[in-house]
């Protein structure tokens, strides 16, 4: 059985060489409002310098899950005969006097199943620059498995297992109208992360400092960026993905018996 991988990583439609042309046209509005406010000294082309500039992997999640309930609920089935002169009738091999021209109730009891099926998308960071819906991209461009993940510079993402875990348990633990509930397990089928590459170019002006990112894959520019790689403490490896994977089926399981599985969980490609 081919291993799943967890973890994928978009392919470049706009290279750097393509990303800093775009940069360099927008970057003296990368200073914020006030520089914009003083007409009389805006910054002018010739007086930004380009001092630092990255490229990174930005995260988000994709999440797939399902609910399997079974459960009894007791009811009641009301009954009245079709012709108004009947005395009594048979259901089911059993004699049951019927009231003239009334009708009688039945206690019943129905055994039931529900599933309930989740396949959401989370952005990584708090604040998401994505410029298109997170699903757009999967099915818009290129992917593929990540095979080298220090090298590609993949940040940790800021939504954390618990996040995660509050959001599925909010979408799919919702109250079942039940008398006795036999069986409820929640599955966890899928942990995906995604990353898309984004350009960022800090540039100079006096003394103020601006950010212009550019979406590598749609050609989106973002004025208001920040450089996040040389900030950024730890990176993301299959490893850690690993831990969060068992931390978020660990942090599922919301009390009342309700059985939690992780169902094809990541596992490290074979040597």
């Amino acid at each position: 059985m081919k291993q799943q991988e967890q973890i994928f990583v978009f392919s470049d439609v706009y290279n750097e060489s393509a990303a800093r042309s775009q940069a360099e046209v927008e970057k003296t509005g990368a200073f914020g409002w006030a520089a914009k406010a003083k007409l009389w000294d805006r910054p002018k082309e010739s007086e930004v310098t380009l001092v630092a500039s990255e490229k990174r992997y930005e995260p988000f999640w994709n999440i797939r899950a399902s609910r399997h309930v079974k459960f009894e609920v007791d009811t009641n089935y009301t009954a009245k005969a079709s012709n108004p002169h009947a005395l009594h009738t048979t259901i089911l091999g059993q004699k049951l006097d019927f009231p003239p021209g009334l009708s009688i109730t039945l206690t019943a009891k129905e055994y039931c199943e529900k599933r309930v099926e989740l396949s959401e998308f989370f952005a990584g960071f708090k604040k998401n620059n994505a410029s298109l819906s997170l699903p757009a991209y999967v099915a818009k461009f290129q992917h593929q498995p990540s095979n080298n993940e220090a090298e590609q510079k993949l940040l940790l993402p800021e939504i954390t297992q618990a996040f995660l875990s509050q959001e599925i348990k909010k979408r799919l633990m919702e109250p079942v109208d039940a008398s006795t509930i036999l069986d409820d397990a929640l599955e966890l089928h899928e942990i995906l992360l995604y990353y898309r590459p984004v350009y960022a170019f800090e540039y100079a002006w006096r003394d103020k400092r601006g950010v212009v990112e550019i979406d590598a894959l749609t050609g989106n520019v973002n004025k208001e960026g920040s450089m996040l790689v040389s900030k950024a403490r730890d990176m993301m490896t299959r490893e850690t993905l690993l831990d969060i994977g068992a931390e978020l089926a660990n942090s599922l399981v919301p009390g009342g018996g309700v059985l939690v599985k992780l169902v094809g969980a990541a596992t490290k490609p074979a040597d």
